[in-house]
């Protein structure tokens, strides 16, 4: 476990962030030293923001294995029927190989399906089944909650310039 962060590796291999440490103590600890320039930087501000998200999707998610990769797999399967795993790679911005690990664990769980394309035999499409369609009904449910908190930060101006910023840095 990395103290300084709080993130640790599971068993599993993906990381998990330590929502345990109590918030009067992280703000006594960010009281005692000087941040120097560490406020006024793009990237330690993304960073912290990006952890908060994390912690924020962890609670909602609580102990299943649902992580944003496969929750963004999901949601792109389920809106566009048929999509390859290179464009689920692309669009998520993640490697070939991690999709792959996904699509594995979907098909395994029964919520998703691969299936040769029509058009071109070396290639695959993804589409979910029934019991994925109605799991990801839920879990855009669960999102939009959560997101509720998040939105209620910001005017709606205020977050769509935010979106539109963070939209700027993506390769």
């Amino acid at each position: 476990m990395d103290s300084d962060s709080g993130i640790h590796g599971g068993a599993s291999g993906a990381l998990h962030v330590d929502t345990a440490r109590p918030a009067q103590a992280t703000r006594t600890l960010r009281r005692s030293i000087d941040m120097d320039i560490l406020p006024e930087l793009l990237g330690y501000n993304v960073r912290c923001a990006q952890l908060a998200l994390q912690r924020s999707f962890v609670r909602t998610m609580g102990n299943t294995e649902i992580g944003t990769g496969v929750l963004g797999l999901l949601v792109l399967a389920g809106a566009n029927p048929g999509i390859a795993q290179i464009q689920v790679a692309t669009h998520l911005n993640v490697d070939k190989a991690s999709v792959v690990s996904m699509v594995d664990k979907l098909e395994e769980t029964g919520w998703l399906v691969r299936r040769r394309a029509l058009d071109d035999r070396r290639r695959y499409g993804l589409f979910l089944t029934a019991e994925g369609t109605r799991q990801l009904k839920l879990l855009k449910v669960q999102m939009q909650e959560r997101e509720q908190s998040l939105v209620a930060l910001y005017t709606d101006e205020e977050r769509r310039q935010l979106i539109g910023l963070l939209q700027r840095m993506r390769p």
